[in-house]
């Protein structure tokens, strides 16, 4: 798994993540990427496209650093699921507890709002 943090120029943060949200991966990044956002008193988006699989510790992660950002007011949100990641997210309804987007222009509409 790796993990890359880019200042977007528009009060924001993208982190990019790519390979599998497995266990053994999540024990290893979690600290990491909760550091990352809770570093944020703004916006952060979370680039999903090149994740290939996630588990139910990747999905543990992404919701408690969202919930997180929102107790700081601040604000988070996720794109480019696709494939199997996309299936798990839709059968989870996990689009119910965390801003989701199709692509980085969607997902900073829906930090605009």
């Amino acid at each position: 798994m790796q993990m890359e943090v880019i200042a977007t120029g528009t009060n924001a943060q993208r982190v990019v993540l790519s390979g599998r949200l497995d266990t053994r991966t999540v024990d290893t990044l979690e600290a990491r990427f909760a550091a990352v956002v809770a570093a944020s008193d703004h916006r952060t988006l979370v680039d999903l496209s090149a994740v290939e699989f996630i588990a139910s510790m990747g999905i543990r992660m992404l919701v408690s650093s969202a919930r997180a950002a929102a107790g700081k007011k601040a604000k988070f949100a996720l794109y480019g699921a696709s494939g199997p990641v996309k299936e798990v997210f839709d059968v989870a309804s996990l689009s119910r507890i965390i801003l989701m987007a199709e692509d980085e222009a969607g997902a900073l509409a829906l930090l605009q709002g």
